[in-house]
């Protein structure tokens, strides 16, 4: 089966599960039933029954709240803790409050595996983000570019995952080993990109509503199937409760990159810092930005970036999820480019619509439906692009 039938018929179920209501009575029935089956003790025989009930009546506390016990009981930890993130933002009473930020911590303890993975079937406009311009200017010389040198469409298929091992060390100490790719396969070599991560450090837990975490990390990326740099550095994060409907995020990153295709080395030292606000039971709200600093010998390749990012998450009643993010950030070299005599300034601007379906699941993926539109603008001609994407794919947190 090719990937765009696949992708078709994911959209065509997507379509049918929305397309049908669940009755009242059901929600009726099922709810006594499924506090039945958690008071005797058999959370994997109610799970089903608090999906349904929280895709019916998202914002629900006590159906969610249930259905995070259930998923905490059945030892899938990620799942438990996004359940409990949102319940935050319900009118919870005090006692509540403090049983969901109770069990949080005990997830952070308890839980040794953590990871995502996420496979997309990405169609572009424009898959190289060049440029669309036929001519460019230099030294009040026109020249003519040739066609590898300008936007073209594509398709690339895009998967990203993330795995952590944290096992216990003491009562308030973790270790952590994890893992993230970010791999795109095109059929164009050129538009091969193939980047993994790699992290070992500690978790540390002061009390319940708060973590600090640092370590070592090392990097690697391919481009067009060859080498292209290595990295290594350290990282450290901080996270936060604040009030009873808001997490506070900071971290650090410091680095070395080492260049495989002929580029001088660089070093980065990258701040990020974002909040995250439960709304209500069934919506959520993020804000996201960070600062970034490269040097090296080559004044026209590093300089300061910077960006922000805010998202919002929405559960509909029937199931139906969908968030919006926008995104802008700015990119300033330090030096002028050798073939324009010009010191780059970009400026990007992104937005991105996500939609899936609480109960569409192929085995345990989620399949999800993005699509996104970025622009970005420069004071160098070649450097300015459009590009629009369609995402459709399947997602799974363990």
């Amino acid at each position: 089966m090719s990937l765009i039938r696949l992708a078709w018929i994911l959209l065509i179920g997507l379509g049918v599960l929305v397309a049908q209501p669940d009755p009242a009575a059901a929600q009726t029935q099922a709810w006594p039933r499924a506090m039945e089956l958690m008071t005797a003790g058999e959370p994997e025989a109610a799970l089903p029954l608090l999906e349904s009930l929280v895709s019916q009546d998202p914002n629900n506390k006590r159906y969610r709240f249930e259905l995070a016990l259930a998923l905490f009981h059945l030892d899938k930890f990620m799942r438990s803790k996004w359940h409990l993130e949102q319940v935050r933002g319900a009118d919870l009473t005090p006692p509540e409050a403090k049983l969901v930020e109770r069990l949080l911590a005990e997830i952070g303890a308890r839980s040794v595996w953590s990871g995502s993975m996420t496979i997309a079937l990405r169609p572009e406009t424009n898959a190289s983000r060049k440029t669309a311009i036929d001519t460019i200017n230099i030294g009040g010389l026109n020249f003519q570019l040739t066609p590898d040198s300008k936007a073209k469409p594509g398709v690339s298929l895009v998967t990203t995952t993330g795995l952590t091992y944290s096992p216990k060390i003491t009562q308030r100490l973790k270790a952590s080993f994890g893992m993230f790719t970010n791999l795109r396969f095109n059929e164009d070599k050129d538009l091969r990109d193939y980047q993994i991560f790699l992290r070992q450090g500690l978790s540390y837990f002061p009390d319940t509503r708060s973590r600090f975490a640092g370590g070592l990390q090392q990097g690697y990326r391919w481009v067009g199937d060859r080498g292209y740099s290595s990295s290594l550095g350290v990282w450290a994060e901080h996270s936060k409760l604040i009030g009873p409907r808001g997490r506070l995020d900071f971290g650090l990153d410091l680095s070395e990159t080492q260049y495989r295709v002929g580029l001088p080395d660089s070093q980065r030292g990258l701040i990020t810092a974002g909040y995250s606000h439960a709304v209500t039971g069934n919506a959520t709200i993020g804000i996201t930005g960070f600062i970034e600093k490269t040097q090296g010998s080559r004044p026209d390749l590093v300089g300061n970036r910077a960006g922000i990012s805010i998202t919002g998450l929405y559960g509909w009643e029937g199931g139906l999820m969908t968030s919006l993010r926008f995104s802008h950030r700015t990119d300033k070299r330090d030096g002028p480019e050798t073939l324009f005599g010009i010191t780059r300034n970009d400026q990007n601007t992104a937005i991105e619509a996500n939609i899936y379906h609480r109960d569409f699941r192929i085995m345990s993926f989620a399949p999800t439906l993005a699509l996104g539109f970025e622009r970005n603008q420069s004071n160098v001609s070649l450097a300015r692009y459009d590009n629009s994407y369609v995402s459709i794919g399947l997602t799974h947190d363990f």
